[in-house]
């Protein structure tokens, strides 16, 4: 088998290790998502272990062929499976399109909601961005009653654009300019 072309980088915050995904991970990524205080934002219910293989899948996918993708977020000081943040490139049914703004993404374990676990990623993933992506504009796609995520976003300087609707449901979009500032993961 040959060597990926480019592989996830190792990024660091005090608190949390952003690396890439391996095989090990897919179990607590499986757990994360079919718990319904996860899913309930995304896709409504727990989704199947064909679904989340696939999407586990797309995610390491994107680093192979696009240089970005999602990490797995563990704890640095246990080593403790907490979720998942990083880009993706999804070629949405959306008009007008997000393509060619990568967008960003998280997700986390029931047990790790509340702690500022998901700002602490989300903003070493766009300093990781700043210094990577050159100027480009990122994007943000949240569904309206997603509170928690919509106040994460806006910590990390995303700004809403517009709503639209999303396979029947409406979501926000925002957007951010990258090398904007990069900004502290505890800010």
């Amino acid at each position: 088998m040959s060597k990926p072309p480019f592989s996830a980088p190792v990024v660091e915050t005090v608190r949390l290790r952003l690396r890439r995904q391996r095989l090990e991970d897919f179990p607590d990524i499986l757990a994360m998502w079919r718990s319904p205080q996860v899913a309930r934002y995304v896709s409504g219910e727990p989704q199947t272990e064909e679904t989340i293989w696939t999407k586990f899948l797309r995610k390491i996918g994107h680093w192979r062929l696009l240089g970005f993708g999602y990490w797995v977020v563990e704890d640095k000081a246990s080593g403790c499976f907490l979720g998942e943040a990083g880009f993706g490139e999804y070629k949405r049914d959306l008009h007008p399109s997000l393509v060619g703004e990568p967008e960003i993404g998280w997700a986390f374990a029931g047990s790790a909601h509340g702690q500022g676990y998901a700002t602490e990623a989300a903003r070493a993933a766009l300093n990781w961005a700043d210094e990577n992506f050159g100027q480009i504009r990122l994007s943000c796609m949240i569904g309206v009653e997603n509170s928690p995520s919509l106040r994460v976003a806006t910590k990390c300087g995303f700004e809403e654009t517009r709503r639209a609707l999303y396979h029947g449901d409406e979501v926000v979009i925002l957007h951010r300019d990258v090398r904007r500032s990069s900004i502290s993961a505890y800010e």
